[in-house]
């Protein structure tokens, strides 16, 4: 473990840096593709592939890199990642055409896949057990930052100084966190002894996770649903190939025989699948049913991810001390109400109500989100940090991608091929109505989890690896890897 202040604090501010940048990059992008769509004469298909791409290549790769990062050390792949991640940034400036923008796009999403696959990882090898939520704490506000500041700052700087110094900003704190990181991590990639990588279960994995996203991202075609249905099967292939492998990517005993762990992903990914398309869902009630400016939705929709970013480093430091699963359940509980409130609005609702429900949605979301992640990390030992959180980021994400694609099939049950204005005003509400139930009701079976989901103790055996859960990286390693790693084929039923 990183006992050294100074290098803690290090690896903390690195995290929440890249914490905040791979989301303000995804949110404030969108703001400027007018602009670059017009730059490069690229067509509406291009402009949606430009967020497309990286979503779908970010939650690709998140599983494989947290396992390489176990395996070769953790430091190495945040820093690789971190600077592919900037240096993709500054080379999106310098694209020549739609097409090389693309590409450089999924480069830059690989980046942020590795800094995502590890992060949370290095701050708990950094930290020590009572201060651990805090900086978790820190690192999710950044996250809800982010988020909130991209579409504010990328309108502002996008119509004043041009699109490209959105991307400026966005690798500048990348730029500063790899300076500090270069001096306090080591990135040395060197694989421990024995351990060997699931090439099969990566590539399965990647594909599964891909397609699942592409099709869910085009559900309006058949070839959407042809992608759905071959995620599926690649992803079945990915659990033949984890229960047969000697060293599995994913230990699927870390679903079957540890019962935080699997509690605790499954409500993170119900909350971000019942609370997502909130934000989405009353952008459009508000511009179509409410007849407001994108700039007034926008100021009206910030409260949300606001709260969220001032709650989170409170709610840090009280998860060092209450249970964490209290925490995360009663802040699941009190987004899922907040949701099942937002179906109670219609035409006629004043703005005073919108900003209650995005307020409470906030706040819930705030409280739930870091003790979520506190009990999936510390329901693993040492050496599966990577992976603990690679599955946190990969659990939101297929969320996220689960509740935009159920908005998808229902909106187009209610309003049909008509384009959304007045005529289709009153479908449209019913069709929000109807989503805003469906996900109180899915959310608040998503607190009965995170209730359930209780922290593992320190002292208990991990079924991933039977180490002891507490141990720590010998003094002064800054790789953020546990050496060695079990041999090849340890298991939890390893003789």
């Amino acid at each position: 473990m990183i006992h050294n202040r100074s290098r803690k604090w290090a690896v903390l501010f690195a995290v929440a840096s890249t914490q905040f940048a791979v989301p303000f990059m995804l949110s404030a992008v969108g703001v400027c593709l007018p602009a670059i769509g017009r730059e490069y004469a690229a067509t509406a298909i291009s402009l949606s592939l430009v967020e497309s791409v990286f979503l779908c290549v970010n939650a690709m790769f998140l599983l494989p890199f947290g396992r390489a990062g176990d395996i070769c050390g953790r430091g190495g792949v945040f820093l690789i990642g971190l600077m592919l991640f900037a240096t993709s940034a500054l080379a999106l400036t310098m694209a020549p055409n739609m097409e090389m923008f693309l590409v450089v796009r999924g480069i830059q999403a690989l980046g942020g896949a590795m800094t995502l696959a590890t992060g949370l990882a290095l701050l708990y090898d950094a930290f020590p057990s009572e201060e651990r939520a805090r900086a978790l704490g820190i690192s999710v506000a950044g996250i809800f930052l982010g988020i909130s500041a991209g579409p504010v700052l990328g309108g502002i700087i996008a119509s004043g100084l041009g699109w490209r110094f959105v991307f400026y900003l966005g690798m500048a704190p990348c730029a500063v966190a790899l300076l500090v990181c270069l001096k306090n991590l080591s990135w040395r990639l060197s694989p421990a002894p024995g351990a060997r990588f699931d090439w099969w279960g990566a590539v399965s994995s990647a594909a599964g996770i891909g397609l699942l996203v592409f099709g869910s991202a085009h559900l309006e075609t058949s070839l959407g649903w042809w992608g759905l249905g071959l995620g599926v099967l690649a992803l079945a292939a990915f659990l033949a190939i984890e229960r047969r492998t000697a060293a599995p990517l994913l230990h699927l005993d870390l679903f079957s025989a540890n019962r935080a762990f699997s509690l605790g992903v499954a409500a993170m990914c119900i909350v971000s699948c019942a609370a997502f398309g909130v934000s989405f869902l009353i952008s459009l009630y508000l511009q179509y049913a409410r007849s407001m400016t994108p700039a007034q939705a926008g100021l009206i929709l910030a409260v949300q991810p606001v709260i969220q970013c001032l709650v989170s480093p409170v709610i840090g430091r009280l998860a060092d001390k209450i249970p964490v699963h209290l925490l995360s359940g009663t802040g699941a509980g009190l987004a899922a109400l907040g949701v099942l409130a937002a179906a109670t609005l219609s035409a006629q609702s004043g703005t005073g109500a919108v900003v209650v429900i995005l307020s409470v949605v906030g706040l819930g979301i705030g409280i739930f989100s870091t003790p979520s992640m506190v009990v999936l990390m510390s329901a693993v030992d040492q050496s599966r940090y990577g992976v603990a959180s690679a599955m946190s980021g990969q659990s939101r994400t297929m969320g996220m991608t689960a509740c935009m694609a159920v908005i998808t099939v229902v909106i187009a049950r209610y309003v049909g091929n008509h384009p959304l204005g007045p005529e289709v005003i009153g479908e449209y509400l019913a069709a929000m109505r109807t989503l805003f139930t469906a996900f109180g009701i899915l959310g608040l079976f998503g607190a009965t989890m995170a209730f359930l989901a209780k922290k593992n103790v320190a002292a208990s055996t991990s079924p991933a690896t039977s180490q002891p859960a507490s141990q720590s990286l010998p003094e002064n390693t800054t790789d953020g890897r546990t050496c060695p790693l079990p041999p090849a084929g340890a298991g939890p039923h390893a003789k």
